[in-house]
């Protein structure tokens, strides 16, 4: 259940103890962790210590961390796998259609490489894949349906790219997927965790997630979200068929991690990251506590100002200024930022990150004004002329 009152911003930074020595501006690549995620590594390992790993190791657990990432995210719990990051639920994906020589696949000419390389497999057996380009670092609606066609059978893109942070629209997108009969396939990583618009509304057949990012898990875990109509349909060598309905061994194993029972669970293998799991559970409960929405607004709030800054420091931003073009990233054009970034971090204890050749700033709710101040001084100071 997402929290109805507004939440102390200052006392929840106190959460994260990384923030005592750092201004930390770079969630789109990695976050640090709050106290709930080491707690939750305690319990793990004391379990493991004092009852042989009787809860750590329980099938139960996994099936109520699915449940709970369900709710958190909008989705059925038959309509999450557990993966072990972003990459892995679109190599999934990119494996699990029935594609024909002369068809195509829809890229774009802004996604992380991890969403590119997946799908090059298909070109040697005569699928083409095309790019949507985009338009001044925007990915409007007509930059993909100027590269669709009737035989576009996938369509793939990121809902925040990872460079500028760019939101596409994806309901507006998926609407013309479903006209096309194609197959909406989206890297979610960036908006999970940031965005409270659900899962299931997003017109996406399947969305791939990482843990490590705004959802306060682990690297190594992720999830990956199928549309539960579809879960059945995808065929892949490394997938286990689905079971048929009211089978016998399809009411065996109902809470078990091999519950491979006409749902998306069919897509795990062997035995899941228990300790990921359990941290990714209570990072969702964490975000829960404080709410969605609630968190939306307040990275709304601080990247707005954010922009506000650098405007007025001179500094140019390749970011969209309005709420739905965005999330958490605010990129900022300057010269030689890989040398800038490193001046940041060594003189003055600001982490942010390089992407595309422009500084990438980007923000949780942890984040406060201080710290945009704080890093607009300090690139006020390194970018002034020796």
């Amino acid at each position: 259940m997402q929290s109805m009152t507004k939440p102390d911003w200052a006392k929840l930074r106190g959460e994260f103890p990384t923030l005592v020595n750092w201004t930390y501006l770079d969630t789109a690549r990695k976050i640090v962790p709050p106290r709930c995620q080491e707690l939750a590594m305690q319990e793990y390992c004391r379990d493991i210590r004092e009852t042989a790993g009787a809860d750590a190791w329980s099938a139960v657990n996994v099936a109520e961390t699915r449940a709970v990432m369900a709710s958190l995210l909008g989705a059925k719990p038959a309509e999450i796998a557990f993966t072990k990051n972003t990459t892995e639920g679109l190599n999934l994906a990119a494996h699990a259609f029935e594609l024909r020589p002369g068809d195509n696949i829809v890229l774009t000419d802004m996604e992380h490489v991890a969403n590119m390389w997946v799908w090059k497999h298909w070109e040697s057996r005569g699928v083409e894949i095309r790019y949507a380009k985009n338009r001044d670092g925007r990915l409007p609606l007509e930059a993909f349906l100027q590269e669709m066609d009737d035989r576009t059978r996938v369509v793939s893109t990121a809902y925040i790219t990872y460079g500028n942070g760019f939101r596409v629209n994806l309901p507006a997108l998926g609407a013309v997927c479903r006209k096309h009969g194609a197959r909406l396939v989206v890297d979610g990583v960036q908006a999970a965790g940031i965005l409270a618009a659900p899962l299931s509304g997003l017109g996406a057949d399947i969305i791939a997630i990482g843990g490590h990012k705004n959802l306060f898990g682990l690297t190594g875990l992720g999830l990956v979200y199928c549309r539960e109509e579809l879960v059945d349909e995808l065929k892949a060598p490394f997938l286990k068929a689905p079971v048929v309905r009211g089978s016998a061994q399809a009411s065996a194993h109902l809470n078990s991690q091999f519950d491979y029972v006409r749902t998306a669970h069919r897509f795990e293998g062997g035995n899941p990251n228990f300790l990921g799991i359990r941290v990714l559970r209570r990072g969702a409960e964490f975000i829960q506590s404080i709410g969605l929405e609630n968190i939306e607004a307040r990275v709304r709030d601080l990247t707005t100002e954010c922009m506000v800054r650098l405007k007025a420091a001179g500094m140019h931003t390749l970011t969209p200024e309005p709420w739905e073009e965005r999330a958490q990233i605010v990129s900022v054009q300057v010269a030689d930022a890989g040398a800038l970034m490193d001046r940041l971090r060594e003189k003055h204890r600001i982490i942010v990150n390089v992407k595309d050749g422009a500084i990438r700033v980007s923000m949780s709710f942890f984040n406060n004004s201080d710290d945009l101040a704080r890093l607009v001084s300090a690139m006020q100071q390194e970018l002034v002329p020796a």
